[in-house]
């Protein structure tokens, strides 16, 4: 939507085009609190910031901002921002500026790019309309008004801002209501059912990138969904409603029910990257059901082959899926292992449920997938396992599936080897060639690694990823709680910065910079420090460890 301008705030002050019910001093007022329309037609961007700084300096004020306020003997009034990823800022002060939006909480102000955010309406307004030739400047000196690239009088002006006001808040609220699931949003193609309470730019993006995962996944495999229900993907804005709705139990991140034919998957916002891989992964075992019907892998294959397609990684503006990536935060984990000698066995592989199936497992299908000699025959192994004539199969419940020996006795001979061992030798070769240095992966397994506590690993990527020019925040902010050496202070303050100015809306960063400036202990850094968690309730006040966190210090 293209910002509507205004140039001459004066006149429209003096003609007193205003709606007065706005609460004075509130930072918790409700976004269904009207706006002053004369704040409406500087906040939505439309006003001059000449005709705003001469009203200041023929007053006295100290600032344009303050002279609006003053106006009616108030303080700003609240605004509403709704970000690109589904966040909402309500009932505090927005300062529209050239860049994006300036926000003001109780405990300090943060600017938020133009790049964050999908709609403002905002409190005032710092931009300026400049004229572009004489005949512009002679139509703002009779008043007139650029307005979304028309000119039009003071009172047009105002009508038709009233009413792009009116559709703004609705907007907003409109997405605001959608986060409840009850008022959650029903899709339907050609190929699958959608249920999701998304902003609709990011379903869109999505949706296109299940329809061409679709696609390509039965190009590969040459083969066509066997039932004719449509599988149904439910896409959550959040954690809570994931856990709350689909029933998932702890520690669970999305999961598809063969049975019902239905997919669960949330968006996690602080980690767009994990929540591709986790789509990627949850949606393969959907892909896989449309075309084999009642028939089960092994957990050994089903789980590997859902994390080698796990790792493609999606172009939203070329509509495109790369396939074959090294998963960077399973690989991580191997290759640690490796260090300690504790290679997998493949005659331990072969037939294993353990956690150690997800990692090893996938680096042994990438492996398979990755070598010549290799690719085409594990391709029709698969495919065989499922659906040639002839291979015994047994029941698993209501599902058909193979036996391990008779599994172990199909990899011998489509992939030419009389025993186990040869194989693995191979396998544990290619992997000592495996590297992760792609930006993104460096990223993953960093952090991956940090969770795990190997410190040392994880720093070492982390700075690689930081060289490179890493995306994430939370990359900067997983590397600047690792650089905990005397000498690496500023370091770690720079990364944290950047992290913030990434993502200025994230409460945890203000945390972590908390914690590390208290770490001086002296009065200063102190209260600092204090205003640092008394920030990051501000913007979210739901997790009481900002608040204790504050408290402590104090």
């Amino acid at each position: 939507m293209e910002r509507p301008r205004l140039g001459d705030l004066r006149q429209v002050v003096e003609k007193g085009i205003q709606m007065r019910s706005v609460t004075g001093h509130a930072t918790r007022v409700s976004h269904r609190t009207p706006f002053v329309l004369h704040w409406a037609l500087a906040g939505m961007g439309a006003l001059s910031i000449t005709a705003l700084q001469e009203v200041a300096a023929q007053d006295g004020a100290e600032n344009a901002e303050a002279q609006v306020a003053a106006s009616n003997g108030e303080a700003l009034a609240p605004g509403a921002v709704s970000l690109n990823d589904g966040r909402f800022v309500f009932g505090v002060p927005v300062v529209r500026t050239k860049d994006g939006a300036r926000i003001h909480y109780e405990h300090g102000v943060i600017n938020v790019p133009s790049s964050m955010i999908r709609d403002m309406l905002p409190s005032t307004s710092e931009v300026e309309y400049v004229p572009a030739n004489e005949k512009e400047k002679e139509l703002i000196a009779k008043g007139m008004v650029n307005f979304q690239g028309k000119w039009l009088t003071q009172d047009a002006a105002a009508r038709r801002m009233e009413k792009l006001q009116k559709e703004l808040t609705e907007r907003i609220e409109k997405q605001q209501e959608r986060k409840s699931w009850a008022k959650h949003i029903s899709v339907e193609t050609k190929d699958f059912k959608f249920e999701h309470n998304l902003p609709d730019e990011l379903f869109d993006n999505l949706k296109d990138l299940m329809e061409v995962y679709h696609k390509t996944f039965l190009k590969y495999w040459g083969k066509r969904p066997e039932g004719k229900v449509k599988p149904t993907i439910n896409f959550y804005s959040d954690y809570g409603d994931f856990a709350q709705i689909s029933g998932a139990s702890g520690g669970i991140v999305g999961w598809y029910h063969p049975i019902s034919k239905q997919l669960h998957v949330y968006w996690d916002r602080t980690d767009p990257d994990f929540t591709i891989d986790v789509l990627f992964h949850e949606a393969n075992h959907m892909l896989v059901d449309m075309i084999d019907g009642p028939f089960r892998y092994p957990h050994w294959i089903e789980e590997p082959m859902a994390e080698y397609y796990g790792a493609s990684k999606w172009d939203p503006e070329k509509k495109e899926m790369e396939i074959g990536r090294v998963q960077a935060g399973r690989f991580a984990e191997i290759l640690y292992e490796m260090q300690e000698d504790k290679w997998m066995k493949l005659e331990d592989l072969v037939g294993s449920s353990s956690y150690r199936s997800y990692t090893w497992g996938w680096s042994f299908v990438y492996f398979l997938m990755k070598t010549p000699k290799y690719e085409k025959k594990w391709k029709k192994l698969w495919l065989d396992l499922a659906h040639k004539r002839g291979v015994k199969r047994s029941f698993e419940g209501p599902f058909k599936t193979v036996e391990t020996e008779i599994v172990k006795e199909m990899l011998l001979k489509y992939l030419g080897h009389e025993v186990l061992e040869t194989l693995e030798r191979e396998w544990h070769d290619f992997l000592k060639n495996v590297k992760i240095d792609e930006l993104d992966g460096l990223e993953q397994a960093g952090r991956k690694l940090r969770t795990m506590g190997k410190n040392t690993e994880a720093k070492d990527m982390l700075s690689q990823a930081v060289e490179k020019g890493a995306q994430s925040p939370f990359t900067y902010a997983a590397y600047a709680q690792l650089l905990t050496k005397p000498g690496e202070r500023k370091r770690a303050f720079e990364m944290i910065d950047k992290a913030i100015q990434l993502d200025p809306l994230e409460a945890e960063f203000y945390y972590i910079k908390g914690k590390m400036t208290e770490v001086t202990a002296n009065e200063k850094d102190m209260l600092e420090a204090v205003r640092l968690y008394s920030l990051a309730h501000d913007i979210d006040p739901l997790p009481w460890k900002y608040v204790e966190a504050a408290e402590f210090a104090k």
